[in-house]
Formats: structure tokens, C-alpha cells, sequence
């Protein structure tokens, strides 16, 4: 784990950030010499020629690429200057029983309805009309982006899109806001509760689609405390891989029955559901904090 540091928690902040920025830089590099060599076309035209179908197998093969440099390279790098065994200083390490795995499962299917109902609260905030636009601006974006990866019309196609929106993001993403980032804020706040939910915000907004703010947000919630008392990145990653296949899986089915639309991609559930799925969340949650404690006790 991180906690043996050679450097405070603010300096591992700062690097991570910075290692992002390079990140962001390189990866910009990279699609501008890919589109002008690759694709043949100007930079300035890369985001419609990535809604082409001729074009998706290069955008899904882009897209792996891109979440290894920006979420997984940082964090791999902030661990080893913090110290040795970079990747064990992420949480990916051995301890982890098939109780703990099966009480993770259940909590996802929990919270996937939760999830569906913290959306449609989510559509209740009031916004300006100014804001309203700008978010649905997002969203569309956001909705075009999706589709164009998750038009699927054979095994294989569901096979490379759960490596691309469900393997990829659970490894990388886990790696950077569980395993790195939330261990450099709750030892920098000093509070578990402030530090997950501080890079459950992080994790929510850089996905930049207000309209799924709060489901994400709840998401960071569930991985960051899942990782705090298992000590063990592997059973988030599970958690949030099991989250996005069930979303890919959907995506399949209403592409292989021709009924792939932005409307249709709505996973909003009524408000009792929610509240029936919270209640499920937090006796599975006691099991599984009980099984973790006892676990790491035994090491």
C-alpha cells in the first residue's frame, strides 16, 4: 500500500495531477500523428471521422490506449517513486476470499438498481435553461461516443466492447482513483469518509455527463469503501467490472434487436427500487466489512 512514502501525500497529489497533464499532452500527440498518418485526415477532423463505422475498430483500439496512459501510466508512476512494488503499493495483491467476491456481486446487482434510481433523481435538479443545454450538449456527445464503440453485431463485436468499456476502465481506472488516488487523500485528510468521497467526486466528474453524476458518484462511493476494508484493488475492479458489462451487455442486446437509440440507452429506475436496493447494500456491505476484517486478521 501506499502508506510507505518517500514522499507526503501532497507531493504524491501533485505528481499524479502532473502525470496526468503529461498524459493528456502525449495522448494528443499520439491522435494527431494516428490521424494524420493512420487515417489520413487533419487533426481538426478527428471527432467526426470518429462516428465513421469504417473508422470504430481503430477508435475502440484508441480508446484502450488512451485509458492505459491517462489513468493507469500515472499511477503506475506516482507508486514507484513512492516506493518499491508499485503495483502491490496499488492494493493488487493475493488476500481475497470467494466470499468476498460473492458479496461484491451482490452488492453491484444492488447497486445497479440504486444506480437507475439516483439517476432520475439526478434528472430532478433544477438547472438553468443555460446549463440545461450545456449538459445535454455533453450528453449527446457523451451518448454518440457509446454508440459508435457499442454497435454490435456479433459475439466478437461484445467480446472487444467488454475489454473496451468494461476490462479496460476496471483496471486502469481502479488503478488510478482506488488503488492511487484515494490512498493519497485519506492519508492526506486524515478521514477515510473525506478522502473516498473527494475521488468519488473526481471520479464522477471526469466523465463529464452531469445527467449520470450522482450514479457515478455513488459508484466511487461503493469501490472506494469495498477497497478500504478489503485492502485488495482486485475486488473493485471486479465491482466496477461487473458494473459496465452489465451496461455493455444491455447495449448488445438492443443493438442485435435493432433498437440501439440514445432514448433507449435511459437506465433511469423509479425512486423505491433505490430505496429497496440501499437497504440490500447495507446488510451485504455488513457481511462483507465482517468477512474483510476477519480476512486481514488472519494475514
Amino acid at each position: 500500500m501506499l502508506s510507505n512514502q518517500k514522499l507526503n501525500s501532497i507531493g504524491q497529489f501533485a505528481l499524479l495531477i502532473g502525470f496526468v497533464g503529461v498524459g493528456m499532452v502525449l495522448l494528443s500527440l499520439i491522435m494527431g500523428l494516428l490521424a494524420r498518418y493512420a487515417l489520413n485526415i487533419p487533426l481538426e477532423d478527428l471527432s467526426t471521422a470518429m462516428f465513421e463505422p469504417r473508422n470504430i475498430d481503430f477508435i475502440r483500439v484508441l480508446q484502450i490506449f488512451s485509458s492505459f496512459l491517462m489513468w493507469g501510466v500515472p499511477a503506475l508512476a506516482v507508486a514507484a517513486i513512492s516506493g518499491p512494488k508499485p503495483v502491490e503499493q496499488l492494493g493488487y495483491n493475493e488476500t481475497m476470499s470467494g466470499k468476498q467476491v460473492f458479496l461484491v456481486v451482490l452488492m453491484i446487482v444492488a447497486g445497479i438498481a440504486l444506480g437507475g434510481a439516483l439517476g432520475e433523481l439526478n434528472r430532478m435538479i433544477p438547472l438553468t435553461e443555460e446549463l440545461n443545454q450545456k449538459f445535454k450538449v455533453w450528453e449527446e456527445n457523451y451518448s454518440k461516443q457509446v454508440m459508435s464503440i457499442a454497435n454490435m453485431k456479433n459475439v466478437n463485436d461484445y467480446l472487444f466492447t467488454l475489454l473496451i468499456l468494461a476490462i479496460t476502465p476496471a483496471l486502469f481506472e481502479e488503478m488510478f482513483f482506488r488503488g492511487c488516488m484515494q490512498q493519497i487523500l485519506v492519508k492526506g485528510t486524515g478521514s477515510a469518509f473525506a478522502g473516498i468521497l473527494i475521488t468519488s467526486i473526481i471520479f464522477s466528474a471526469v466523465h463529464l455527463s452531469f445527467f449520470g453524476f450522482l450514479p457515478r458518484l455513488f459508484l466511487g462511493f461503493l469501490l472506494g469503501y469495498i477497497f478500504h476494508y478489503s485492502k485488495n484493488l482486485w475486488l473493485p475492479v471486479i465491482a466496477h467490472f461487473l458494473n459496465n458489462a452489465f451496461g455493455v451487455t444491455v447495449l448488445y442486446s438492443l443493438s442485435r434487436s435493432g433498437k440501439l437509440t440514445p432514448d433507449a440507452m435511459d437506465d433511469t429506475y423509479p425512486y423505491y427500487y433505490g430505496v429497496i436496493a440501499a437497504m440490500a447494500i447495507i446488510v451485504i456491505f455488513i457481511a462483507f466489512k465482517k468477512e474483510s476484517t476477519q480476512l486481514l486478521k488472519q494475514q
